[in-house]
C-alpha cells in the first residue's frame, strides 16, 4: 500500500432518510487519491460522485466506512475538528464563482484569511500572491461586475489557493464559461497542479475537460465504476 496517499476511502457508504423513504446514494465505494494526482471525478446524475466530494471536502459524514485524510479517521472527527480541517487543508472552486459582488477581487481572496485569523498585512501580501499566481495581479481593485466569466472564475481560484491547501476540490469549474475561457481555467489548474504540488479533485461531466486530468474516476449507481489512467499522466 502506497505511503503516498493522500486521501483513502473504504467502504464508504452514505444513507439519506430512514426506513421506507431512505436512499442509499453510496454502496461501498473504495478510492485512492495519490499525492499531487490530478483527478477528474465522472458519472451520471444520481451516481454519487457529488455526494463523495461532499464527504471529501467534509461537508458531510459517511454512514459508514472509513475516510483517511493523511492517515486520519476523518469519519471519527466532530464538526469542529471537520471545520478546522476544511479550512487549513481543503480549497474549493465552484461552477457559479461564489464571489461576493460588491467587494474587490483582492477582498475577496482574503476572505478565508481573514476567518483564519491573519494580520490585515498578511492578508494583503498573501492575497495579491495569490492573485499573481491566477494572472490577475493588475485586476486587483476589480469588482466581480468589472470581471469576465473567466477572470471571476481566476479570482475563485486565488481564493481557493490562497490558505496554501493540500487538496482542491472542483466542482463543475468550467461549467459556466465558454470554449476558450474553459481552456484557460484548465490550463491554469495544471499549472497550478504541476508546479505547486496541489492535489486537484475535479467534477466535470465534460469528457474533453476531463482529459486534462491524470486519472479518471468513473461513479454509476453508488459505487466507482472504474478508474483509468489518461494520455497527460503517461507523458
Amino acid at each position: 500500500m502506497s505511503d503516498d496517499a493522500i486521501i483513502r476511502l473504504k467502504n464508504v457508504t452514505k444513507t439519506f432518510g430512514s426506513g421506507a423513504t431512505a436512499f442509499q446514494a453510496l454502496r461501498g465505494v473504495d478510492l485512492t487519491i495519490q499525492r499531487g494526482d490530478f483527478v477528474a471525478v465522472m458519472g451520471p446524475s444520481g451516481s454519487g460522485k457529488s455526494t463523495t466530494m461532499n464527504i471529501l471536502g467534509c461537508l458531510d459524514v459517511p454512514s459508514g466506512g472509513e475516510f483517511l485524510f493523511k492517515g486520519h479517521h476523518v469519519e471519527a472527527l466532530d464538526r469542529d475538528q471537520r471545520a478546522m480541517l476544511r479550512r487549513r487543508y481543503l480549497g474549493f472552486v465552484f461552477q457559479g464563482f461564489n464571489l461576493l459582488s460588491r467587494t474587490t477581487a483582492l477582498e475577496n481572496v482574503e476572505l478565508p484569511l481573514l476567518y483564519r485569523g491573519e494580520s490585515k498585512a498578511d492578508r494583503h501580501r498573501i492575497a495579491m500572491e495569490a492573485l499573481d499566481k491566477v494572472g490577475l495581479k493588475d485586476w486587483w481593485d476589480h469588482t466581480p461586475a468589472e470581471l469576465s466569466g473567466g477572470q471571476q472564475q481566476r479570482v475563485a481560484i486565488a481564493r481557493a489557493i490562497a490558505t496554501h491547501p493540500d487538496v482542491l476540490l472542483a466542482d463543475e469549474p468550467t461549467g459556466n464559461l465558454d470554449s476558450a475561457r474553459s481552456i484557460e481555467i484548465m490550463e491554469l489548474l495544471t499549472r497550478l497542479n504541476r508546479e505547486s504540488n496541489i492535489t486537484v479533485l475535479m467534477v466535470t461531466h465534460e469528457a474533453d475537460m476531463a482529459e486534462f486530468a491524470h486519472t479518471i474516476i468513473h461513479f454509476r449507481d453508488g459505487v466507482v465504476e472504474r478508474t483509468e489512467a489518461t494520455a497527460r499522466k503517461a507523458a
